[in-house]
Formats: structure tokens, C-alpha cells, sequence
């Protein structure tokens, strides 16, 4: 098979397994939180779009086996892939957890008092996978004093994003396509299309709020977002691409990116678009946990 061949092979598959486990995972016990009605819904979407992209990944790397069309070492997609689980775990933590502190101030404020917060832990977990993620990567060009804080900071941006149904995911869509589109042929393209796969076919069931992505998911998404980024910007560009992921950190701790997000009509109708209820009415911002 080509290379082409290979890459929409781990979408159709990632995007398959997707949507045949969302069904079945949301009728587990695990963990759950309340949406804006008050009603427990499952936080599973993660789960399922991560099983879905490991799916997909290896059974490429299966068949690419000894070729080496889709990535340059199979050891290095395999050490990218445990990066992308260990994020996935970092929020799953935090996801369980019965009461949890919200905002990045107060995460920090809690850690100068000597406690170390789910989310403390969830953030330091995503620096060390961002690490990783960096070295594995390091023939792109770009420190890694630049590349770390730029992957773990948009893994976090896109948790802060996911306070309404489907909202990330909509981000997640443009921002992992336009890293896909400037260079199809970079090694990363296996796990954006195992991801976009993924997330499409998850979409319909966060729109129908009939299940989250919960933290786990989210930074699962923000981090295949801001890797497959990396190694296509040069480091002005990663530059320019950090400064952005502080600036809206900062934004989600005064004005809240919904705010910003409900002021500019075209964000408002992206945002609204096959969601059920209008965000308007849906949760306070504050309730989400970077």
C-alpha cells in the first residue's frame, strides 16, 4: 500500500473504532460529570477517541512494518504514541477526582500553600509527555526550551476550551487539518488523521450531550494539535504560536475565552453550530478545570 494509502487507512480506522466504542463506553461505570442541567453524563469521549487513535496508529505501523512509509522509526511513533497515553492518563486523574480546583491562579495559589492539586499534577505529567514528545521530534529545528511549553501549553488550552459541548473539537478540526495540510508527507500525519478520524465521528455524540471528552479527551486533542504544529512551524513561528497559548491563558483567567468566543459572530456561529441549546445557556466557564 502507498503512503497515502496507509495514513486514511488509521483514519477510517480510528474513526470506526470511535464511534462503535462511544456507545458501549458511555453505559460504563467510570468517570462522570454534571452539565449545565445538572445531569451526570459520562466523560468517555477521551477514552474512546484515544482508543480509536491507538487503534489506528498501530495497526498502520502493523502493516507498514519493515517500509517505514508513514514514519521515518517505528520506535519513534511507538515513543509518540506513549506520550499521547500518558496525557490521556494526566487527565483521566484529574477527570476522577470528587471535587477539584478551577483556574490556573488557584491551581498555582493551592501549590504555594503546599498542596499539590490533581490539576498541578495533570499540567506537570503534560510537560514531561510535551518533553518526551520534543526529543522524539528534535530534527525539526526547534528548541526544546520553545517546543515543550508551546505542546503542553496547548494541551491545557484546548481542557480551558472544552466547557461547552463540541466547542473543542471544532478547534481541534481546523487547527490538526491545517497542520496535516502544510506537509501531508511529515511523519505526524498518521496521528492527526487517526485523531481528525476520531474526533468526527465523536462530534455528533458531544453535540447530542450524550457524553464528554472530560480533561482526559481534551488534552489528548490540544496536545496532537499543538505536536503536529511544532514540527511544522519554524521557531519564529513557534514563537509567534506561544505567545498566542499565553495570551489566551491569560484571557481564560480574566475576560474567559467564552466571552471572546460569544463577542465575534463568526466564533459565535462556528460555536453554535449543531449544538442542541445555545451556549448562552449553557454552564459558567468557571465551572471548567485547566
Amino acid at each position: 500500500m502507498s503512503r497515502g494509502t496507509l495514513i486514511a487507512l488509521g483514519a477510517v480506522l480510528s474513526a470506526a473504532v470511535t464511534a462503535v466504542a462511544t456507545p458501549r463506553l458511555r453505559h460504563l461505570r467510570g468517570p462522570r460529570a454534571l452539565n449545565y442541567r445538572g445531569e451526570p453524563v459520562p466523560q468517555v469521549l477521551g477514552l474512546a477517541i484515544t482508543i480509536g487513535l491507538t487503534v489506528g496508529v498501530v495497526s498502520v505501523l502493523l502493516a507498514d512494518a519493515g517500509q517505514h512509509l508513514v514514519f521515518p522509526s517505528t520506535r519513534g511513533a511507538l515513543e509518540i504514541l506513549a506520550a499521547i497515553l500518558l496525557v490521556y492518563a494526566a487527565g483521566l486523574q484529574d477527570d476522577v477526582q470528587p471535587t477539584r480546583v478551577h483556574g490556573l491562579v488557584a491551581h498555582f495559589r493551592e501549590l504555594f500553600r503546599g498542596r499539590v492539586t490533581s490539576g498541578i499534577v495533570k499540567m506537570a505529567v503534560a510537560v514531561v509527555a510535551a518533553t518526551a514528545f520534543c526529543w522524539v521530534t528534535r530534527d525539526h529545528g526547534v528548541p526544546m526550551a520553545l517546543g515543550v511549553p508551546f505542546v503542553a501549553g496547548a494541551a491545557n488550552l484546548w481542557n480551558l476550551l472544552d466547557v461547552v459541548p463540541g466547542r473543542a473539537i471544532k478547534f481541534f478540526l481546523p487547527a490538526a487539518g491545517l497542520a496535516f495540510g502544510l506537509a501531508p508527507q511529515k511523519g505526524l500525519a498518521l496521528f492527526e488523521a487517526a485523531a481528525l478520524g476520531g474526533t468526527l465521528a465523536a462530534l455528533p455524540f458531544d453535540l447530542a450531550e450524550v457524553a464528554m471528552l472530560g480533561d482526559s479527551g481534551a488534552y489528548v486533542l490540544g496536545f496532537v494539535a499543538g505536536g503536529g504544529l511544532l514540527v511544522r512551524l519554524s521557531t519564529f513561528g513557534v514563537v509567534v504560536g506561544l505567545a498566542v497559548v499565553v495570551a489566551l491563558h491569560v484571557l481564560a483567567e480574566t475576560v474567559t475565552l467564552s466571552r471572546l468566543i460569544r463577542g465575534f459572530p463568526p466564533l459565535r456561529w462556528v460555536d453554535d453550530v449543531g449544538r442542541l441549546r445555545n451556549a448562552a445557556d449553557l454552564r459558567p466557564e468557571s465551572s471548567a478545570s485547566p
